[in-house]
């Protein structure tokens, strides 16, 4: 009776909705190098087939057995499973088993293992649809065949001659390869968009997308490997390079098999010091920069290991050097050139994501990411940071370990080292130091001149004082509560002499961005002006109405002054606290409201009255004013 092995499937819904993510297309690539690093591989094998939207990849690490357990479940099952894992956290950079899950966000899906070749036996599984056919009722359970390249040849019933030779090099590589354990996995129409721009390898393979999303973005790009014709010291390679993994990585495409170099692609040095080249201190523009740079180092924080790489290259260096990446006017690989400069995480080699808070909030080399300053240099900081469970982004865990203080400390170590003893690094900064308050004092500036263009177009109005010399003010505009509160201060020494509207303004004395904006008196020839009983408190307002709550507390407000008014008599007036009130306009004039009738929600009631001034209308009441807008 024939054995069944059923999938576990801890997220029913996974499969059905799985689909290759559109903004990192190539990330079922990443997977399947990941889990051939995990597997010890020593070789890799990728085949794109771009006329059937699919590929091939294999590896000569441990296999998928079929037999030997962990975490209770077989490495075969865990690759048709979600949520379960052969993996422990800490022991690979995938433990969840979910990244591999993308091999089935395809039609047609071949999976093939042998955990010993000797014995001549592989197991393999072809799975139509799976996304729709696997679930926990699928049979799992593989088949044995002692001619794998048979049941290749049988997976693909017609083919082009591009993906004939393909397939040919595929069973030929299989065959040559000394391994006794192998992994094979073949993926018919692959759900993606544009799969020959992603997948594909064109005849020139250092500008295609996959070649440098290896390189990159993957185990393979491992941003630890650092070499002395990089530029890197003896003592920093064997720091961070000794005993890394190296797989060869061999693709086939347009009938010709190639090597993928191992490790991320830091630029290499001139083997002999250009005099041409001008250091940061030296070059007119910054940005026209060829300088260069290189430092790395390994710490430990507690019990846990990081290792940081800083690759200085001018922004100009990098724009000549970095040829296939893209750039403006020109797209090249489709991998941006801008996307990699900066500061970076890494998780056991692999770049993860863009994080220039290490550096932001790390004075004084915050400079470092202001502006285009991230187009001179790459800072990557590696460490077994925990991932979220897509693992394109970190966990709120590994956040809390890069703004530890301990940590920091060591970051900053590191750049005061090197702005000490490193000349190119000690210029950049004070280059971009400068430049920064250059283009702080610019933006000043531009926005001085802006402000005074603006002047001429705003609503004016003009005051006569007491000796019959005229005064320009200029109304508010919204968001200019101070101004507000200027006017109302300012104006209340130009009252005319005869009376009628005194009463209206209070002298300020106090004013305050914070809390209550003003204390004024009430009757500034009281006896004791500043008693409390003399002493009210007035809150500014470009516009005042009751569509909102108030941002201060009724029950501690004697004046509001608003530029404009516009209220609804029939709605209550709330505040942000729990008080509310009625508000009505008070006869004989159209500047003055009042609330009254305040309480709060536990039914605590106060006495005193809301004065709502519409400042514009009492100015025009009082000084007979005209307002003017050119």
């Amino acid at each position: 009776m024939e054995k069944k092995m059923k999938p576990q499937i801890e997220f029913s819904h996974v499969l059905g909705e799985l689909s290759v993510n559109r903004n990192d297309p190539c990330e079922v690539l990443r997977e399947l190098i990941s889990n051939s690093y995990d597997a010890n591989a020593t070789q890799i094998h990728y085949l794109p087939m771009k006329d059937v939207s699919g590929l091939a990849f294999w590896d000569d690490g441990s296999g998928l057995s079929i037999s030997k357990k962990a975490n209770d479940i077989t490495p075969w099952e865990a690759f048709f499973s979600i949520g379960k894992s052969t993996k422990k956290k800490g022991d690979a950079i995938g433990y969840k088993c979910q990244g591999s899950k993308l091999c089935f966000a395809c039609s047609r899906i071949l999976v093939a293992t042998t955990e010993n070749i000797k014995n001549g036996s592989w197991h393999y599984k072809v799975i139509e649809n799976p996304r729709s056919n696997l679930d926990t009722e699928f049979n799992i359970a593989p088949d044995s065949t002692a001619d794998i390249t048979s049941i290749i040849d049988r997976f693909f019933t017609t083919s082009t001659s591009d993906t004939s030779a393909a397939i040919d090099n595929l069973k030929a590589s299989l065959l040559k390869s000394e391994s006794d354990s192998r992994t094979l996995i073949i993926i018919d129409n692959l759900d993606t968009e544009n799969f020959e721009k992603h997948f594909a390898i064109g005849e020139k393979p250092e500008e295609s997308y996959a070649y440098n999303y290896i390189r990159l973005y993957t185990s393979h790009g491992d941003v630890r490997q650092l070499t002395k014709a990089q530029g890197y010291s003896p003592a920093q390679v064997t720091q961070l390079s000794t005993n890394l993994k190296k797989v060869e990585f061999h693709i086939f495409a347009e009938k010709k098999q190639i090597k993928i170099p191992f490790g991320y692609p830091y630029l290499e040095i001139p083997p002999k010091i250009d005099p041409n080249i001008k250091s940061p201190a030296e070059v007119s523009r910054l940005r026209d920069g060829n300088f260069y740079s290189r430092a790395a180092k390994r710490f430990k924080v507690g019990t846990q290991v990081f290792s940081i790489a800083l690759a200085i290259d001018g922004n100009r260096r990098a724009h000549n050097e970095y040829k296939y990446l893209g750039r403006k006017g020109a797209a090249m690989s489709g991998i941006k050139l801008s996307d990699h400069r900066g500061a970076f995480v890494s998780v056991k080699g692999i770049k993860i994501c863009r994080y220039h808070d290490l550096l932001a909030n790390l004075a004084p080399y915050d400079v470092m990411v202001e502006g285009d300053s991230p187009s001179h240099f790459s800072l990557i900081l590696d460490g077994d940071f925990d991932l979220v469970t897509n693992r394109n982004a970190l966990s709120k865990k590994a956040y809390d370990t890069l703004s530890d203080p301990g940590f920091l400390v060591e970051i900053k170590k590191f750049l005061d080292e090197r702005a000490n003893a490193d000349a190119i690094f000690a210029e950049l900064l004070s280059r971009l130091r400068k430049e920064s308050s250059e283009l702080k004092l610019n933006e000043q500036i531009s926005n001085l001149d802006q402000a005074k263009s603006e002047i001429k177009s705003r609503e004016r109005f003009r005051i006569k004082d007491a000796n019959g010399v005229q005064h320009l003010f200029l109304s508010p505009r919204a968001g200019e509560e101070y101004l507000v509160g200027i006017l109302y201060s300012q104006l209340a020494n130009f009252l005319p002499k005869q009376p009628g509207f005194e009463d209206y303004w209070r002298r300020i004395v106090t004013f305050s961005t914070q809390g209550i904006d003003s204390i004024g008196l009430r009757n500034e020839t009281a006896a004791k002006p500043l008693e409390s009983s003399n002493l009210c408190s007035v809150e500014y307002k470009y516009e005042f109405n009751n569509n909102g709550p108030f941002n201060h507390a009724l029950a501690v407000v004697d004046y509001i002054v608003a530029w404009q008014i516009d209220v609804d008599e029939s709605k209550k007036v709330r505040d942000t606290f729990t008080c509310f009130g009625d508000i009505a306009k008070v006869s004989g004039n159209d500047f003055e409201w009042e609330i009254t009738n305040i309480e709060d929600q536990n039914a605590a009631t106060y006495s005193q009255t809301i004065k709502v001034i519409c400042l514009k209308s009492l100015i025009a009441h009082t000084f007979g004013v005209k307002f003017l807008k050119p």
